[in-house]
Parts: structure tokens; C-alpha cells; sequence
């Protein structure tokens, strides 16, 4: 059950401290179960909303009117009864004394809701961050005693062990399909292995991890000591069939054969036949974009009908007046990629409306500034 309440500056700042989790109030709470209240207060103030199960209701006293009341004592107990967060719908009255401190709050808020849904999209295990995620936790450094001496020096040769071994094994390898081998069965841990094969396919579209993360590390692996000419020339003209980011010195094709082995996304003789009869037709340069995303779907084994619908949302994305408009898009086209349906695709609509609701109540707000 949705309950929607209005709650003022000072006590939206109140909840925040709480990363929207509790109420804090030394009066009874009155929540309605309409979305927006027939009484809108004159002066300003925040509606938020939060849900509890249908069946710890009677917990509480319910008005005749459909309104619900929580009493002081019972703060703590609902409280522990709901569901995921509190979150701020919308604001009515004058906004110009709104402070700085709650506009900070919203845009905290906003960059949650985003890295909820983007998290949720780009995960194959459809993980979603909890209400605590930007909370500053405290690790207070561990004094360097004897032992903790003896243990940083063992591991300090153990690493120059490794690193030994690693450049000696590194000299002999000359494909990118020795180097991927090597990734997987010696070097990358299994919790590295592990959180590449959660990464899903909506994650691949953005490029940027070529040259950050794991990008990064392979550089250090495989470029920057290699003293190894044939595979950095093998690397440099290594063609997979498809258009893939290579990355500043060719890592981006090691990182891509990565992924696409973990999570059984190698190309097929089928999807390359397409690329090339694909690269032969004649298109107009207004097609070259186009184009270059559809040869990226196919590398992937997509279908067609999954191709036309996030081509779709590509032109409309140039045709885009907003912000919002373009967000939309985008996250629609992710969510063509995952194939979300039922409860999956009900918890990604949850989220992105979260996501608008916040976005769209902040550029209320400043536009009223």
C-alpha cells in the first residue's frame, strides 16, 4: 500500500539524515492513501510517499476518510514495517525559500534513483543498491605493528613473485585469445570473474569502461611492459569481424573478447555473414551512425526484430526537445537489450519513475528560483 504525506523543509532534512529510511517525529504521523490530498497545504511543503504491505495496516488506526494515523509510540514499529524508502514526489507553495542544504538533498536523491536504475539495467543479477549506498562509512587505519610488518613484507614478495611469473608468461602469449585464456585461468580472481559475468549486455553500449577500470588494468598488463613485438602488432591489426572500441592501445579488444567469453557472447558465423553484407550496401553518411549501432547489435547475435525497436528509439533520441526526453530513450533501448518482462520490467518501471519523479521535482524547483 502507497500512504502519501506532507512534510515540511525541516522535516524532509530530518528523514534525509536517515537516507529516507526512517520517520522522525515526536507527534503522530497522518498519512493519506490518495496520492495528492483534496487539502493542499498554502504554504510550502514536500509530498512524499513510502510503502508498506497491505497486511500490517491494522496495525494502525485507520480514519473513516481513508486517512492513517501513526501514533508517537508506534513511529519505530512503522518505521520497521516499510517497504524500501521514503521519496519526495512533490513540493507545493513558494519555492523561494527553499534552502540550499534540502536542493543538496534532492540532487543526492536524483543521483540515487540514477545509479539504482542504471546499477539495476547493467547487472545480469538485477541488483539493486540499498538505501544506504552514498553513506559515508568510517575505516579507521590499522596501526603497523611486528607482525603487520611480517605480513606486508610476505605479500610484498609474493606480489614480486607473481609479477615475475606474470611477465615471463605475458612475453610467450601472442593472440588475444591467449591473452583472454590467461585472464581467465590464472590472473583475474574469481570474484573479478564473477562481476564481469554480472555485467550485462545494456553495460556494453557505454565505452568509457575501455579506457577506465578494466580498461586501465589491461593496459598495465598487457601493453605497457610487454617487451613482446608480435602480439602488440598482432593486437594492432587484429580484426574480430565487427566494430568494437579498441581502446587507446588495443586493450578494448581484449576486454570485449573478455566479456563476450564469460557470458557466451562470441560472435557467430551467422551474425558475421550479416556485418558483411551490412558493410557492402550503399548508404547516405545521415545512415553511417545508424549503421555502426546496428553492426554493434548484430556482433551481439540480436535479432532483428530487437534491432529495429532500439533503432527506433536512436532516431528519436535525435529528435529528442529534453533532457528527459533523451533519458527516456536511453533507458528504453537498455531495457531492450535485457529483454525485461514481468516482475523484472515491473521493478525497472518502479525505478525509472523514481528516477523522473525526482529529476522533474528539482527542475520544478529551480525554474521557480
Amino acid at each position: 500500500m502507497t500512504l502519501y504525506k506532507f512534510t515540511s523543509e525541516k522535516e524532509l532534512l530530518e528523514i534525509g539524515r536517515t537516507s529516507f529510511k526512517e520517520f522522525i517525529s515526536d507527534i503522530p504521523l497522518l498519512f493519506y492513501t490518495a496520492s495528492i490530498p483534496d487539502q493542499i497545504p498554502d504554504h510550502g511543503m514536500f509530498l512524499i510517499n513510502c510503502e508498506i504491505e497491505e497486511n500490517t495496516v491494522n496495525n494502525f488506526k485507520i480514519l473513516n476518510d481513508g486517512e492513517l494515523i501513526i501514533k508517537t509510540d508506534q513511529i519505530p514499529l512503522f518505521n520497521v514495517l516499510l517497504v524500501d524508502r521514503i521519496k519526495i514526489v512533490d513540493f507545493f507553495g513558494d519555492s523561494e525559500e527553499i534552502g540550499k542544504e534540502t536542493l543538496e538533498v534532492l540532487e543526492k536523491e536524483k543521483r540515487f534513483s540514477e545509479s539504482r536504475l542504471k546499477e539495476y539495467l547493467e547487472t545480469n543479477s538485477r541488483d539493486i543498491i540499498s538505501y544506504d549506498y552514498f553513506r559515508e562509512v568510517y575505516n579507521p587505519s590499522v596501526p603497523i605493528g611486528e607482525e603487520n610488518e611480517e605480513e606486508l613484507e610476505k605479500l610484498i614478495e609474493e606480489e614480486k613473485t607473481h609479477a615475475k611469473y606474470c611477465e615471463e608468461k605475458i612475453s610467450k602469449i601472442n593472440t588475444v585469445e591467449e591473452a583472454v585464456d590467461f585472464l581467465i585461468y590464472e590472473e583475474l580472481s574469481e570474484d573479478r570473474i564473477l562481476d564481469i559475468r554480472n555485467e550485462s549486455l545494456a553495460s556494453k553500449l557505454n565505452d568509457m569502461g575501455v579506457f577506465f577500470g578494466l580498461g586501465m588494468y589491461l593496459r598495465n598488463v598487457f601493453i605497457y611492459p610487454n617487451k613482446n613485438e608480435d602480439f602488440l602488432k598482432y593486437l594492432n591489426i587484429y580484426d574480430p569481424g565487427y566494430t568494437v572500441n579498441r581502446g587507446e592501445f588495443g586493450e578494448g579488444i581484449i576486454e570485449d573478447l573478455l566479456w563476450r567469453t564469460l557470458n557466451h557472447y562470441i560472435i557467430t558465423d551467422e551474425s558475421k555473414k550479416k556485418i558483411e553484407v551490412l558493410r557492402k550496401e550503399k548508404y547516405d553518411e545521415d545512415l553511417a551512425w545508424s549503421n555502426y549501432i546496428k553492426e554493434r547489435l548484430l556482433s551481439y547475435n540480436l535479432g532483428e526484430a530487437v534491432i529495429s525497436e532500439y533503432l527506433k528509439l536512436e532516431d528519436q533520441m535525435d529528435l529528442c526537445v529534453s533532457d528527459e526526453d533523451f533519458e527516456h530513450c536511453m533507458y528504453e533501448q537498455k531495457r531492450i537489450l535485457e529483454g525485461l518482462s514481468g516482475d523484472e520490467l515491473s521493478v525497472y518501471n518502479h525505478l525509472k519513475q523514481d528516477y523522473f519523479m525526482i529529476s522533474r521535482l528539482i527542475k520544478k524547483l529551480k525554474n521557480k528560483l
